[in-house]
């Protein structure tokens, strides 16, 4: 649970828990998932794809076990948000090298991130584990009725 706050926000709460490596994955993954300017309904135009929904329902088949978080952490934030005064600048003078490059050292960073397991299983680390999950998933259990 974030509260409510941007993730730079909740990290400096003291609130915030770290405890888990998804945590603060998930938290960045999901800030970007919705705006707070306007309200939103998951209709039309703010409608998720089949791709993104499955994708979802991944995340939350593995919040949902007890599966430890195996990947190294990757910054996956736009580099501009984090960007000093200086560095805008630097971005500026160089007419936009400066974040080109950010962007390049990003790229290997992530390009190295996924050879840590099956990026198409993330957050799981392969297909195995991912599989194993789904045969425990809590939401497909069968359901007594009631006596």
């Amino acid at each position: 649970m974030s509260f409510g706050w941007l993730p730079e926000q909740y990290y400096r709460s003291k609130e915030a828990k770290f405890d888990d490596g998804i945590i603060q994955p998930i938290l960045e993954l999901s800030w970007c998932l919705y705006s707070d300017l306007e309200e939103q309904k998951l209709k039309s135009k703010n409608k998720l794809s089949e791709e993104q929904l499955k994708e979802i329902a991944k995340y939350i088949l593995f919040l949902n076990s007890d599966i430890e978080y195996q990947w190294p952490y990757f910054d996956a934030i736009n580099p501009t948000i984090r960007f000093s005064f200086s560095e805008h600048i630097s971005n500026l003078l160089s007419f936009g090298k400066y974040y080109k490059n950010k962007m390049n050292e990003k790229e290997r960073e992530l390009v190295e991130m996924k050879k840590s397991g099956d990026f198409d299983y993330w957050p799981f680390i392969n297909k195995e584990q991912y599989e194993e999950q789904l045969k425990h998933h809590p939401f497909l259990a069968e359901r007594k009725p009631n006596a």
